[in-house]
């Protein structure tokens, strides 16, 4: 079975002081320490779908953007070959 991790990095802030862009992060098999508890939620099936699968409909170049809860910060996952 495939078990990719998946990088997340942020690519935008508006008016939040909880992450900053370049900020990255390694999701195995541990939650990430640093990232908000919403943003993870919002992002978590989005993991799942690429950790357990070599290619998903809606990514973009290899890619998936996805906005916090809150719409001040996007996140930029991606497999990490």
């Amino acid at each position: 079975m495939i078990s990719n991790e998946i990088m997340v990095e942020v690519v935008r802030v508006e008016q939040s002081k909880c992450q900053q862009p370049g900020d990255t992060f390694i999701i195995g098999n541990r939650t990430p320490s640093g990232m908000c508890c919403r943003a993870f939620h919002a992002i978590y099936p989005s993991v799942v779908a690429m950790r357990f699968s070599e290619a998903c409909s809606w990514e973009e170049d290899g890619h998936l953007d996805v906005t916090c809860p809150d719409g001040f910060v996007t996140y930029r996952l991606k497999r990490n070959i």
